[in-house]
């Protein structure tokens, strides 16, 4: 049977949840840092770790600065406690060899782990998009050399982001394997693949962090611990969900889980990365954005009838919006 199906690992789980915060942007253009220090806070006082430096963090969109106050934030209101950080070094590679694209990887890494004592989870690159599985392999074993430990892949979807891929053949269960990985998120909304890497991935030990914000609930209860964008939208509602599961309450898990995925499908509909601006809108809408702006250069903008789209499916979420 094991090899047929996942049996569900759900009822009685406390499920690892990870939000993907997004960046509240002010009139002028700027993130506005005091309002994201709030945010990074409530996600934490609800349970849920935050995660920053994001593709929900517009990380494509950011200045080095912008990213470097990022994580001197985080870290000031983290004070000690855990919170998973994005490396991304698609504008720091220096070179075009293999070589070269693992020091970029080491050199973040470095840096997240011991300047600002972040969980790095480890963004793809562009460069490698079209390798082999042996040399993929090859730059994830050498970028995890010198970690401290508990890193994650991050397998997205070039539909989220033009640097995304899926990993070739069973690249990624033999990256996992390693002694510094914990495990990896999965970002694709195409569930068939998910299923399939959940099984693989729980066979050697390791944890899957669902990416899949039209249907994590399935995901979740499944086995599959989750770190997603969706998650900034109402990290509230993820600390219910987690606890129905945790309570065994099965009847209250679907009910909400199947109202909190509706959202998701509202806000992560094409142009999936314009839910960026999806994000701001909800949190405008909930009082904790003081604007729904997003950074200058992110060019995806949701229209008015997105806004009431969002706007419906928290009220079927017995959310209070302005």
């Amino acid at each position: 049977m094991d090899g047929l199906l996942n049996t569900p690992r759900g009822l009685g789980r406390a499920p690892h949840i990870i939000a993907a915060l997004s960046v509240p942007v002010s009139e002028a253009g700027d993130i506005d840092f005091d309002v994201f220090a709030q945010d990074l806070e409530r996600t934490a006082q609800y349970g849920i770790e935050p995660a920053v430096l994001m593709d929900t963090y517009q990380i494509n969109h950011c200045t080095r600065d912008q990213q470097v106050k990022g994580l001197e934030i985080t870290r000031e209101v983290m004070n000690g406690r855990a919170f998973t950080a994005g490396v991304y070094v698609e504008d720091e590679i220096r070179g075009d060899g293999i070589e070269d694209i693992i020091r970029a990887y080491r050199e973040k890494i470095e840096q997240l782990e011991q300047q600002y004592g972040a969980c790095p989870i480890v963004f793809q690159t562009e460069r490698l998009k079209h390798a082999d599985a042996s040399t993929v392999i090859r730059v994830y074993e050498g970028l995890a050399e010198n970690s401290r430990g508990g890193l994650k892949a991050f397998e997205l979807s070039p539909v989220f982001a033009p640097n995304g891929w899926m990993f070739p053949d069973d690249a990624l269960i033999e990256i996992l394997a390693g002694d510094k990985w914990a495990g990896a998120k999965h970002s694709s909304l195409d569930p068939s693949k998910e299923w399939a890497l959940l099984r693989k991935i729980h066979r050697i030990g390791k944890k899957l962090y669902t990416g899949n914000d039209y249907d994590f609930a399935s995901m979740i209860y499944y086995g599959s611990d989750a770190l997603l964008g969706i998650a900034t939208f109402m990290p509230d509602k993820f600390r219910e969900l987690s606890d129905a599961l945790q309570d065994g309450d099965l009847a209250r898990y679907l009910d909400l889980g199947s109202r909190m995925e509706f959202l998701g499908r509202v806000a992560f509909q094409p142009p999936v990365p314009a839910y960026k601006h999806s994000a701001a809108m909800v949190k405008k809408m909930r009082g904790w954005y003081p604007t729904d702006d997003v950074l200058p250069g992110n060019p995806l903008r949701r229209d008015e009838a997105h806004r009431e789209g969002l706007r419906k499916a928290l009220e079927i979420l017995e959310i209070p919006c302005a």
